[in-house]
Parts: structure tokens; sequence; C-alpha cells
């Protein structure tokens, strides 16, 4: 190196020994005075037993020039006002920052970690000094700032000459999905979005093509794997992932013309492919964590059992006009199976991979399935009629209030899986106006769907009284959103989740009514609250004749209806 380039200043970056051959590489950086110049590079491949350079890199600058200021004897910036510039200038905060309360300490080489940062994401930042060649050969001194976003992984560079952040550089690999949004129904009749990076980080936190062990570009991560079936064989060994290309970008062209499901196979990919990992989001959000079951290939947290994430099979003609999600206790995958559908009135081939209410209901199932008795049964929704019917029930619940938007109320009537079956597949949509819906619990027979409609019914009762009640947000299960408060929407939605770990092995309806009650009563909530609450909530099962004197099946398979509320909630009847 000294032979070749007298004037150049360097400084040994690593040295690795390759094991499986006799070739050491050297990497090295240009320096001026001991620092660093980040873009440059020198890398030397050596024979280690000969001892000769078998090859060279170098990418080195020239005749540079340093800001005559930057250390200058009392000019230079510190590294709390450096941070302060980083923070002020990229509009991180409204607020001043605690710069007394940040710690730092010796991280690897020349950096140190601070600690105490309050907008990073893990509240810590990597720092050193380097040099930057910008323009016409001019290097200059800067602070140079690793951190972790919410969904960014950032090097930004703060001028000590200047003052001025002079460079930042990304380097999150970005994904982006052109689907229809989670709180839209189906294909039909709503336009799909083009979303980047949807993933909440605190519950995928590799995002959503990355396992831990290897990264994708195609539709397959941690929490969901999909591949086309459409030879409809009972195997995957033929069936392709769809894939996104190095700038994972599953935006696909939809043809509504299209002949065959498969013309569409790309686009139906990567809806599912959204669709399933923000329900992964979203239910870890509401209490459906590794510790509980959930489905993942690797559990970050060490609790639970991975090797389980979701299989989805699309286009998967194996079997006709419905969606199936096989569920085991935790540790053993669920297949998700979407099968072609041709029950709407013109008989054309509907693709249940479109259809945002179907994904909905079927993952939830596993939800459902997991929690109830705990993730190691996954059986204790299947064998009495009522359990079964309250499996459905809570499955088309989900599918409608985790679409709660803009521009519905209780008395929007709600029909559930319409893009593939014309009038829906329930016989009375989901509504609180009895015009079009009156069930009530007495009208509970041995049918499942029939009763799984009534408790959907009832339980649309309580969340809307609930959702009304206190201040909602149609777009917090949209993003990975951080609130000052808990809305009411995703209280509702939560004391469902919560139940279920009250709720015994084959319950009833009556018994899935106290473990609400109770999941309110234990939450963190305020006293007044939680008073008011669980008075709503009476409210909603009482309407529906749930309400505290309820009767289940007699000797002769009837049900009686009971419309009153506890005393104490006596204000709250006529909300």
């Amino acid at each position: 190196m000294d032979d070749n380039y007298p004037n150049i200043e360097y400084i040994f970056s690593t040295i690795i020994d390759n094991d499986e051959s006799h070739i050491a590489s050297i990497h090295m950086n240009q320096a001026i005075n001991g620092v660093e110049i980040r873009n440059s590079a020198i890398n030397v491949n050596v024979d280690r037993i000969t001892g000769s350079i078998i090859s060279t890199s170098v990418s080195i600058w020239d005749n540079l020039s340093t800001s005559s200021n930057a250390t200058l004897s009392g000019t230079e910036l510190n590294l709390s006002d450096a941070i302060n510039i980083l923070y002020t200038q990229l509009e991180l905060g409204t607020t001043p920052l605690d710069l007394q309360s940040m710690e730092v300490e010796q991280a690897f080489d020349n950096h140190v970690r601070v600690l105490n940062i309050p907008f990073t994401y893990d509240h810590t930042l990597l720092a050193r000094k380097v040099y930057i060649v910008l323009g016409e050969g001019n290097a200059e001194l800067v602070w140079e700032f690793t951190m972790e976003m919410s969904k960014d992984f950032l090097v930004v560079c703060v001028s000590i000459d200047t003052k001025k952040v002079i460079n930042l550089l990304d380097l999150s690999n970005h994904a982006t999905y052109r689907v229809v949004p989670i709180s839209s129904p189906n294909i039909g009749h709503y336009s799909r979005a083009t979303y980047k990076d949807p993933f909440f980080k605190e519950y995928s936190p590799l995002g959503w093509h990355n396992n831990n062990s290897k990264k994708f570009s195609d539709t397959r991560g941690n929490n969901v794997i999909v591949y086309e079936n459409s030879d409809g064989d009972d195997t995957i060994d033929n069936n392709k992932p769809i894939n996104g290309g190095k700038q994972l970008k599953f935006e696909f062209i939809y043809n509504e013309d299209r002949k065959t499901l498969e013309e569409n196979q790309s686009a139906a990919a990567a809806n599912v492919f959204y669709v399933v990992n923000i329900l992964h989001d979203i239910f870890f959000k509401l209490g459906f964590t590794e510790a509980n079951g959930n489905f993942q290939t690797h559990n970050f947290s060490g609790n639970g059992k991975g090797g389980d994430a979701v299989e989805v099979r699309i286009s998967d003609r194996i079997g006709e006009n419905n969606a199936r999600m096989d569920v085991g206790k935790d540790g053993v995958k669920a297949i998700l199976r979407l099968f072609p559908f041709t029950l709407s009135n013109n008989k054309i081939e509907r693709d249940p991979a479109f259809d945002n209410q179907i994904l909905i209901h079927e993952y939830s199932h596993g939800v459902t399935l997991r929690m109830v008795g705990g993730p190691d049964k996954a059986d204790c929704l299947r064998s009495t009629v009522e359990a079964v019917q309250l499996n459905e029930g809570y499955s088309d619940f989900f599918a409608e209030t985790l679409q709660f938007r803009e521009g519905i109320n209780r008395n929007t009537p709600i029909r559930l899986f319409e893009y593939v079956i014309d009038g829906g597949a329930r016989k009375y949509p989901l509504t609180s106006n009895t015009k079009y819906n009156n069930l009530k619990y007495s009208n509970l027979n041995s049918n499942i769907y029939y009763g799984a409609l009534i408790w959907s019914t009832i339980l649309h009762e309580v969340f809307w009284n609930i959702v009304d009640s206190f201040t909602n947000d149609p777009d917090y299960f949209l993003t990975d959103k951080k609130t000052s408060f808990s809305p009411s929407n995703y209280l509702a939605i939560r004391f469902v989740v919560d139940s279920f770990k009250e709720l015994p092995c084959e319950p009833t309806f009556i018994d899935s009514r106290t473990a609400y009650l109770s999941a309110i009563e234990h939450s963190n909530l305020k006293e007044s609250h939680k008073k008011k609450m669980k008075c709503l909530a009476w409210n909603g099962f009482a309407k529906r004749g749930l309400g505290v004197n309820a009767k289940g099946a007699d000797k002769n398979g009837k049900y009686k209806n009971d419309f009153t509320m506890p005393s104490e909630c006596h204000k709250y009847k006529d909300i």
C-alpha cells in the first residue's frame, strides 16, 4: 500500500480468515489524522500460506481538503449538542430534549452508545466521528449517528463545521404492497391502496420477510407463507410463493375481466400476504401473543413454541366454494386453504383471496382455537353445538369489527362474504336495526351458522354500545399507531380476546357472556370506566335476550330469553 499510495493514510477495519480456503481478507479505510473517511474502502485478499497478494480493490480519494473550522480549538461541536441538532432539524419531536438525562458508554471500535434517547425505537443510538467526502473533494468532519426508528434504520451525519444535518442514509429494505386495505371488505366495490412497510414493529420486529434465519424476497416470512395451489394437489412441492424482487415490490396488476383466478394470482398472493400478516400484528396487539400460542416460525420472546407460521394456499383447486383454517396446538403449523367460489348469480369464478372478511374470519379461528383452553389443546371449540357456534360467531364478529371504519354505524347492515356469495353467507345482516335482524338468544337451535349469527349479533350490540360511548379511532388498526389512550373500538375487541383465557373448554353462550364481563372487570381501566363498560355490555347482552336470568337449553333444546340487567346498571337501560 505504501509503495502504490505513498500519500494516503489508512487504518485497518477487519481481517477475516476464511475457514474453507487459504485466503485472508484485509479491509481498510482511508483516514485523515487517524479518523476514518466513511465513503472509502481498501480490500486486499492475501494467500495465508505464501503471503502473496491475490487481489486488491481500492476506492480512495486524492487531493482532499478538509473543513477549515471543524477542528479549531473551542469551536468543535460536542456530542449532546449534535444530538440536539439532529433532533431539531429532522423534526423528530416537539418537546425540548433533556440532554442531561443522556448517558454515554463505550460500544465497539470508535463508536459510543448513547442511552435514554426518547426519539429512537430502542431509546439508544450509536455515535462516532468520521469524515465524509461531499462535492469537489471536500472532506467534512461529522458526528455520524446510527439509529433504529419505528420503520427505518437511519445513518445521519451532522457537520461539526456548519452544525447542520448534511447526509442521511436509510439502510432499511422497504416493502410495498398494492392491496385491499384491511378495513375494506373486498375488492368488489373497494379500491386497492399501496402501503409501504405496514408491519407493526413491536410485533414483527424484523418485518414480514425475515424469519430470523433467512430473508425472503417473496411471499414468505416469519408469520405467513403464501403459495399457489392451482394444480390441486395436497403438497407444496411444485407450488411457489410470489416474488416481489429485490425491491420487495408487491404491486401487481389486478384484471377484473380475467377469465381464470390464475391470471390475478400475483395480486391475490400479495393481498393475502398483507392481510394475514397485519392480522398477526393486530391480534398480537390484542393479546394473541407468542406465549398464548400465536403463529410464528421464530418466537422472539422465547415464550411459546415456534415453527408454526400460517401456510396459505391460494387458488387451491383441491376444493371449491369454501375456505378452511386447519389449526393444531402451538408449534404445529396452521394451513389456510382458499378454494375458488362459483356461488355468484352469474357463476363467475371468484377468488376468496380478495375477500378480506373471509381472511379475517378464517384467521380468527386460529386465535380462538389456540386461546380457549390454552395453546396446547386447540380443541375446546370443536365438540358441542354451542362451542362450535361460538367458534364461528367469534370469527364473524372479528370480520365485522376489525373493519370498523368511517361511514358505518350500528344500524348499517353488514353482510359477510358477499363478494363470493351474492347476498352474503348469513341469513341476516349484522345490524342493530331489528327490522333487518331481530334475532334473540331464544332463537338458538342446532344449526351451526344460525347460532353463529346469533352470537355475532349479540356481540355486535355490545361492541357498538362501547364504541358509541367512548372515543373511538377508525384508523387504529390500519397502521402501527401509538396513541395516548386506548380507543373504544380497540377495547371492545380486546375484551373478547381477553375473555378467551377465562372460558372453560366447550363453553356455552352464558359462559361467554360471563367471561366478557370478567375481562372488563380485570382490565387496567379506572373503576368508573369499568363500571360503565360492564353496564354497556350488559345492555347489549340483554337487548338480544342474554340478560341476567337467561336460561340455557332445557330438555327440549329450548333457550329462555331474559332482558333484565343488574340493578346497578339501571340508568343504562335505555341507551
